[in-house]
């Protein structure tokens, strides 16, 4: 009985998946000057519009939210700091060099 071997051969342009936002997944805001504030990381070259960016609490809760593609988030939450390590959950909507992006995810605050 002869046995078929199929052999699938996936052809794609590295440039076509070429990562406009690199968005970290979690941070520790506890004042050493490393990893203290959190936001997505652009390509130096890219043109980003219609920034829109949420962090929303487990229970779904908007913690923090800006349009500005410079703002960072320090993992305060209306102006007092969240004290124990908690998830939390991300929306980011922007243009980035004439594309649509929409990421969701979550970032851990680490102390």
């Amino acid at each position: 009985m002869k046995k078929l071997l199929t052999v699938a051969v996936l052809a794609f342009s590295l440039t076509g998946f070429a990562q406009k936002v690199y968005i970290p997944n979690a941070f520790s805001p506890d004042g050493d000057s490393r990893n203290d504030v959190w936001k997505p990381i652009f390509n130096d070259t890219s043109n980003v519009e219609d920034y829109e960016l949420e962090i929303f609490s487990r229970q779904g809760s908007l913690i923090f939210q800006t349009k500005d593609s410079s703002v960072f988030w320090d993992g305060g939450y209306y102006l007092s700091e969240i004290e124990s390590e908690s998830t939390f959950v991300y929306r980011l909507v922007a243009r980035i060099d004439n594309d649509d992006v929409r990421e969701e995810g979550f970032i851990q605050i680490v102390r």
